[in-house]
């Protein structure tokens, strides 16, 4: 089975368990058969580095780390996170559960805790979207025409004041303008049927769009009903799933062989029909009527009793969008706005609809991605060379109005991005709502003033403003948030590779050698770890590098109880990183008794490189430290280092390598 995974390993330390943990997935890799690749990013730098290649043609990536990792360039992969220990302790476990649990970044449906970004689970969302999503080129198609229309129906006098609102019929230009307005109203009579059609379409297939349409056409005809006006949005959702779950009851059911050509065109259609017009005119029909005619018009009442109110639930609307990036939030803003758009157009007419939530849910769509591309432009330092690619993917995704470019940044960063996209998507969904801006349709972002049609006070320019102050606070919010990027110091790693002496004289403000042979020990008395540990934190004092004995003894168990130190093949690398330490050093040390020991394979510990780091300007002496812990991953050198018992030869053996 030719399976390609690529992993990632970090610890915080950068020095054994990176390697480790490497050296431990790349087993388990070729002892189940699997082309594995590993990049470690220890002290001394990214190694190993993943290709675009390697990442393009892997079926799964595993990140085992204890620092934060940039994971941009996995978007759209399937990925696991977890801990170095765990690719240490259990590798091959961990890989069969990276095959079960693993999940794609970035992508739509990527879950952060409980929340879904930028993908609803829900069918009954799926299937409302379905339905609004064929309504909607109707919906644009119309208000525009309506739109346009209108604004030949106000008729001035000679002092160029408006006295009447109506189509002057005796000219060209009026009878024209009268007949598109009539267009339009067509549209808007059709659309809810429309969308009842084909929210049952998805239910059920093509036999429920006659009897849904049908049915929403009359639970929205007053006249019908009898009442002041029809049910909305709600009741031809309620036809659209009465429907669509009948017909899918229907058929089940078997039929004579007979009648089965006539199912789907005849016999389905009518009895649904039949027993949907049943239900609105007895059951459903009066009261969804009565009660949309007082929630629309105490939504009106509440837009002109309190000059605020539209500002407030622009805000809501906006930061519902912003929330999950095109998951169930931002669908149910999306709903709601679009719901509440043609069902008072269908009531008051074009003049005097309710624009305020689908406006708030267009402006607030693209603030998200956009805010992150402008974070990227303004706050350099704090975005990767991978985030600031996926920052201008973002840019593009966001000026066409789609959320999701935000979602490789909020799988990263959950908490960081929801709160600026929030924030952000607020601001903007609440000042195109109190400047009273009216979007009839087009795209979702600053393109909209250009492509669609939007009544604003100040042509192109309110809408611009409104979203880019969102997209302004969400890029500050993110840029002021975010802790400058960790620059590679490529000098310094050039340096290491040099020599353990020009390390010591460029990088190691020290008179102490890191490595001498009098730093060669055979421990005859050590049975235990912590025995261990004291023999260690002896010698560490008596060479000088560290101050007070017993607290470097206590670091060394507080670094083992993090995480184990013990390799393969009988070696460990116990350390401590504490503020006892004076210079950094490493001491080989020979164990004449088998050290039990937490080690990968379970063996007890012959061999030792211990290692002292001292806490202030550890990070140069960290990169040369962990080469060690590198050199290990060589078979040929673990071998020489466990069976070679000359003194002389061991100390060539450990200055070979190039710190």
């Amino acid at each position: 089975m030719n399976r390609k995974i690529i992993a990632v390993t970090a610890c915080a330390a950068g020095i054994a368990h990176t390697y480790m943990a490497a050296e431990s997935l790349i087993k388990a890799g070729k002892k189940k058969g699997y082309n594995l690749k590993v990049e470690t990013q220890g002290s001394i730098g990214a190694e190993n580095v993943l290709t675009e290649k390697d990442i393009e043609e892997a079926d799964l990536v595993i990140i085992a780390a204890d620092i934060n990792i940039d994971l941009m360039r996995f978007s759209g992969k399937r990925l696991l996170s977890v801990k170095s220990i765990d690719a240490i302790k259990n590798p091959e476990g961990l890989i069969d559960r990276a095959y079960k649990e693993a999940t794609v970044f970035g992508a739509k449906g990527t879950k952060v805790g409980k929340v879904t970004l930028g993908k609803t689970e829900s069918s009954f969302v799926k299937h409302i979207m379905s339905g609004i999503s064929y309504m909607t080129p109707m919906v644009i198609a119309s208000g525009i025409l309506l739109a346009i229309a209108n604004i030949f129906a106000f008729q001035e006098n000679e002092l160029g004041q408006i006295v009447n609102w109506g189509f002057d019929k005796s000219t060209q230009i009026g009878f024209f303008m009268s007949k598109l307005f009539e267009v339009g109203q067509v549209g808007f009579k059709l659309m809810i049927p429309l969308f009842a059609a084909f929210v049952a379409n998805s239910i059920a297939d093509k036999p429920a769009i006659a009897p849904a349409m049908i049915g929403a056409y009359l639970v929205n005809d007053a006249t019908y009903l009898g009442t002041q006006t029809g049910g909305g949005f709600l009741g031809a959702i309620l036809v659209a799933f009465i429907v669509g779950y009948l017909v899918k009851g229907l058929k089940k059911i078997k039929w004579p062989k007979v009648l089965q050509p006539l199912l789907a065109i005849m016999i389905i259609p009518l009895i649904a029909t039949l027993i949907i017009m049943i239900i609105v005119t007895y059951l459903i029909g009066n009261p969804i009527a009565n009660l949309m005619d007082g929630l629309y018009s105490g939504l009106t009442t509440l837009n002109e009793t309190f000059a605020g109110a539209p500002f407030i639930i622009g805000a809501i609307i906006g930061a519902m969008i912003g929330f999950d990036f095109g998951g169930p939030v931002n669908k149910t803003a999306l709903i709601f706005g679009t719901a509440v758009y043609t069902d008072t157009v269908a009531k008051f007419g074009i003049a005097n609809a309710n624009f305020v939530p689908q406006t708030a849910s267009q402006a607030a769509i693209s603030v998200a991605p956009l805010g992150i591309w402008l974070a990227s432009v303004l706050f350099k330092n704090k975005f990767t060379k991978d985030e600031k690619i996926s920052a201008s993917s973002a840019f593009g995704m966001g000026m066409v109005g789609v959320t999701e470019g935000a979602i490789p940044f909020a799988a990263s960063n959950p908490v960081q991005m929801i709160t600026a996209s929030v924030a952000g998507s607020a601001l903007a969904g609440g000042l195109v709502s109190i400047f009273g801006v009216k979007f009839y349709g087009g795209i979702g972002s600053p393109l909209g003033a250009i492509i669609g049609y939007i009544e604003q006070p100040i042509p192109f320019i309110t809408w611009i403003l409104s979203i880019s102050a969102g997209i302004l606070v969400t890029a500050l919010i993110i840029g002021f948030w975010r802790k400058p990027v960790e620059e590679e110091d490529i000098e310094g790693i050039e340096e290491i590779e040099v020599g353990t002496k020009e390390i010591i004289e460029r990088n190691i403000n020290s008179d102490k050698e890191l490595f001498a042979q009098n730093h060669i020990y055979v421990d005859e008395n050590s049975t235990t770890q912590d025995e261990a540990f004291r023999f260690i934190a002896s010698i560490a004092k008596k060479h000088g590098y560290v101050k007070d004995e017993e607290a470097f003894y206590n670091g060394l168990h507080e670094r083992e109880k993090e995480a184990t130190t013990g390799f393969n093949d009988g070696i460990a690398i116990p350390h401590s990183k504490n503020k006892t330490v004076i210079a950094p050093g490493v001491f080989l040390i020979k164990f004449k008794n088998k050290i039990e020991w937490d080690s990968l394979d379970g063996q007890g510990i012959t061999t030792a490189f211990a290692l002292t780091i001292p806490e202030d300007g550890a990070e140069n002496h960290l990169k040369v430290l962990s080469t060690i812990a590198k050199e290990l991953l060589n078979d040929d050198f673990r071998n020489n280092i466990t069976t070679e018992t000359d003194t002389k030869h061991l100390y060539d053996l450990v200055k070979e390598i190039k710190f």
